[in-house]
């Protein structure tokens, strides 16, 4: 590819982003929401400490609507579309990391555990990149023992909504002032010293609790 072709897609990229950035921001404006079981995270809000929010593939545009209180900070990959996420993140606030579990992996670990000794919380979609959907996997886990930072699993739900179900993940689009339901669960403290051959049976964990408060969103 030329230099020119670069700039081209450069270009192209950026006034996607945009685009998608003006409309997201102008459809967020008018979701109504309600919260459950927000106690469990406004203490570690009012402490200031950094915490994972964890949550689904295809849930994520409801977070954008709701800030922690203090700094958030997402990871996208290195992809052409992941450049696009990037610049839509930065837009929206968040404080980007690049990086993923099939690309970049170790050095994105190692740039969100800095983001949360920095005092910035995560947001992250833990059965990503591409699946299977609904499970997560371990590397939050992983990243929580390495941090001391607990995971905050939370789930989304839009009364009215179109939902792309030939897209792995279900993506999630919600209709115009609609009303949208977040809940918190229980946070998932790792310790420093657990065992590597246990980080899949807590990764099994916060799936079954992600699928609870899914089904509890929804009801």
């Amino acid at each position: 590819m030329t230099a020119i072709e670069k700039n081209k897609v450069g270009l192209w990229t950026r006034v996607k982003a945009l685009v998608v950035w003006l409309v997201a921001s102008v459809l967020l404006a008018t979701l109504r929401y309600k919260i459950r079981n927000a106690a469990g995270y406004q203490k570690f809000t009012q402490a200031r400490q950094p915490v994972i929010f964890a949550f689904w593939h295809g849930q994520q545009l409801a977070m954008f609507g709701v800030r922690a209180g203090h700094r958030l900070t997402v990871m996208t990959s290195h992809s052409r579309d992941g450049e696009m996420q990037t610049r839509i993140c930065r837009r929206f606030g968040f404080s980007v990391v690049r990086g993923s579990s099939s690309r970049g992996g170790l050095a994105g670990l190692l740039g969100l555990a800095r983001s949360l000794r920095e005092g910035s919380s995560l947001a992250l979609t833990v059965d990503g990149p591409r699946g299977p959907a609904f499970v997560a996997k371990s590397g939050v886990v992983a990243l929580a023992r390495l941090s001391g930072a607990p995971i905050m699993p939370v789930a989304a739900a839009f009364r009215r909504k179109y939902e792309f179900s030939r897209a792995w993940d279900r993506f999630l689009l919600p209709l115009p002032f609609t009303r949208t339901r977040l809940s918190f669960g229980e946070p998932i403290q790792v310790s420093a010293d657990t065992p590597a051959a246990e980080l899949d049976q807590i990764a099994h964990k916060l799936t079954e609790q992600l699928q609870e408060l899914t089904a509890s969103v929804n009801d």
